[in-house]
């Protein structure tokens, strides 16, 4: 799915039905107007079409087939990890990505949260790969259809929390201004 931008977002729609425009009008609605968005991890940049038109926005992604589909977008093939070169910003926003970088998730989160003056984050409360019977399932379906982008192995990313309870734990050890239940996800501000 990574490598088709339009069956990502479709795929994305169906993972997240009625919460999927509801997580982006929310996070557009924190950041307000007139500010400067780095927008790591970007994907097909869902969230610049919600965002004030004051905004100027600014997408990072490692795949090269969102970057070459959002032409006109502000949107660069970098490194999340890269944090010498983030531009100066008043919103960081990481959404969907923790995950993936599991286990380098805290080492982002920290490093982005000192270089900006506002920390957004979107990440699942779910983890669909907990149960050991059947992971050899879930790690074809990956493989075919899911989150494998080749950037992290599946077994570090099924090393994301198990339940809902350890993701807000996780979140709540950086002191958030605002922690809010959207579907699968939570909505966490820093």
């Amino acid at each position: 799915m990574y490598r088709f931008p339009r069956l990502y977002n479709l795929l994305l729609k169906l993972v997240h039905g009625k919460y999927l425009p509801i997580r982006y009008k929310e996070i557009a609605r924190i950041i307000g107007k007139n500010k400067k968005v780095l927008d790591l991890g970007c994907g097909t940049c869902l969230l610049y079409k919600y965002l004030d038109t004051s905004c100027s926005y600014e997408g990072w992604d490692l795949n090269e087939h969102f970057i070459k589909n959002n032409k006109g977008i502000n949107v660069k093939l970098k490194d999340a990890f890269d944090y010498n070169n983030y531009p100066k910003t008043d919103v960081i926003v990481i959404s969907d990505l923790l995950h993936h970088i599991t286990p380098r998730h805290e080492e982002l989160i920290r490093n982005a949260q000192g270089r900006t003056k506002k920390l957004i984050i979107l990440e699942p409360h779910v983890n669909f790969y907990t149960n050991n019977k059947i992971k050899w399932v879930y790690k074809l379906l990956d493989k075919m259809f899911g989150d494998d982008d080749g950037f992290n192995s599946f077994d570090n990313r099924s090393k994301w929390f198990k339940n809902k309870k350890e993701v807000y734990n996780f979140f709540m050890k950086f002191k958030p201004k605002m922690i809010k239940e959207i579907g699968l996800d939570y909505l966490v501000v820093l």
